[in-house]
Parts: C-alpha cells; sequence; structure tokens
C-alpha cells in the first residue's frame, strides 16, 4: 500500500515534514513500517496551496528518495495547506498519470488502499462517473476512478453524503460481481480550505492512519499521515475505522461516523 501525508496550519516549507522529520515520508518511501509493502518506489506527488484557488501540483514516477527536483521544491515552496503521497503500484502501470494527488480544479485528494478485484468492477464504475468528468481521466487506477466518482456523487456540494453515497455504490456493484470485500482506503481531501482524512474498508481492518493536532501562536495545526512522521515529539492519534475527520476553514477539527443508513 502507499504512504500519504497532508498539513494545514501556518506556511511552512514542504521540507519540513516531507524531508525532514525523523520518519519522514521520503524514508517512509524506502522502508515504510506499518505497511506489508515496506517499499513505495513506484513513483510520487505533491500538491500545494498559495495564492490562487487552484493548487500547484508536481508528480514524477521516479522514486521519491532519488529525485533532487523534488528535495529543490521542497525546499523553496511555502505552503499552508499540502498534501504528499509515495506509490506503490497494485497492477495499474507506473506512470506519472496515475501519481496521486489527483486533481480536479480546486480539489486534490490522495488514497490508499484499492477497490478489490478493479478489473472485474471497472466498466460498471466508470459508467457511474458523470459524462462532464470524462475528459479529466487521466490514468488507469482505481484511485482516480474514485476521485471522480466522488465528484459524481456530489463532492464539491457535501462531502460527507459523496462519501456514503460511493461507498454504497462500490459495495452495491462488487456485491453483483460476488467480490466480498469491495473497498479499502484511507482518503486525504481538499478544496484548498479545509482538509479531510477519512478511513473506511468493506472488512472493518482499513490501512492506518493518524493525526496531530498542535497549537502554536494561538493557532491550530493539523498533521494527516499514514504512519508517525516521529517516534517521540509528537501525540499521534489513531483515526478510528469509518470515521471522517474534517479540519475547516478556520482550523477547527471534528471527526464523525460515516453514515450508511
Amino acid at each position: 500500500m502507499c504512504r500519504w501525508m497532508a498539513y494545514k496550519g501556518q506556511p511552512i516549507y514542504l521540507e519540513d515534514w516531507i524531508l525532514n522529520s525523523e520518519h519522514s515520508l521520503i524514508e517512509q518511501s524506502k522502508s515504510a513500517d506499518m505497511t506489508q509493502y515496506e517499499v513505495n518506489g513506484d513513483g510520487f506527488g505533491v500538491g500545494w496551496y498559495g495564492n490562487k484557488p487552484e493548487p500547484g501540483l508536481f508528480k514524477s514516477i521516479r522514486p521519491a528518495w532519488n529525485n533532487s527536483n523534488l528535495k529543490s521544491l521542497a525546499g523553496h515552496v511555502s505552503s499552508p495547506l499540502f498534501l504528499a503521497h509515495v506509490r506503490a503500484a497494485s497492477g495499474t502501470p507506473i506512470q506519472e498519470t496515475n501519481s496521486h494527488p489527483f486533481q480536479y480544479k480546486n480539489w486534490l485528494m490522495v488514497h490508499n488502499g484499492l477497490i478489490h478485484e478493479f478489473e472485474r468492477v471497472e466498466k460498471d464504475l466508470i459508467e457511474k462517473i458523470d459524462a462532464q468528468y470524462f475528459r479529466h481521466i487521466d490514468g488507469s487506477t482505481d484511485s482516480e476512478i474514485l476521485f471522480y466518482l466522488l465528484l459524481s456523487n456530489g463532492l464539491q456540494q457535501d462531502l460527507h453524503l459523496a462519501i456514503s453515497k460511493t461507498i454504497l455504490l462500490i459495495e452495491s456493484i462488487a456485491q453483483k460481481h460476488q467480490i466480498k470485500q469491495a473497498l479499502r482506503m484511507t482518503l486525504g481531501i481538499s478544496d484548498g480550505q479545509s482538509l479531510w482524512a477519512i478511513r473506511y474498508s468493506s472488512n472493518a481492518h482499513s490501512a492506518t492512519l493518524f493525526y496531530s493536532l498542535e497549537e502554536d501562536d494561538h493557532r491550530h495545526k493539523l498533521l494527516i499521515v499514514s504512519e508517525p512522521l516521529d517516534h517521540c515529539s509528537r501525540c499521534w492519534a489513531p483515526i478510528e475505522e469509518n470515521s471522517i475527520l474534517h479540519f475547516d476553514n478556520n482550523n477547527e477539527m471534528n471527526i464523525i461516523k460515516i453514515d450508511l443508513a
């Protein structure tokens, strides 16, 4: 499985957590602790927000630990909100369009997990994507299809409802194909104002996901990670199964259960 992280708070340089922490995302791309896929060397990407509504985006198929362009960019770009991802491919090609984050206008999404037996359900899922999004699909991953299903189900209007509708859709199609465990995912999603983290799996055994919320100069800042970026200096709390964490434009956090009723 992949590794990802997201940050929202006072502007910091990307390198502070992508490169320079004890167990940084770069270190996790070489030696992850909490996954069977220790090496995540099938590409990387980072998306960051600045003074424009739409984010900047940098992707590559090279391993994150061996890319001088990433090191230079991360050392010079400062942002109050960014998402980064290192990839371990699960059956789809290693190509730039398959690297995360996926972007549509001001929205970004990173994903760790999979739609089980994607090759059997891909056609059915694509048929559920609204036609307005077809020309924006550049790659071949289940992750990107998941992103555009969320958009088709109203992500831009009501993220919580879009999550529930998309989960129910995927699981109903999987059931039709007699696939028992349809979905496993942790998601990081942002519209440039808020940050969401979602943890869900059909069998209640999602990949790990943690958050750390701290206050600095009376302002909250949030880190969300697949696994902790250090081993002692911060307080890392797990995000519970079947939950959505929301850190809003006022940097206030709440966590709610996913409603599949």
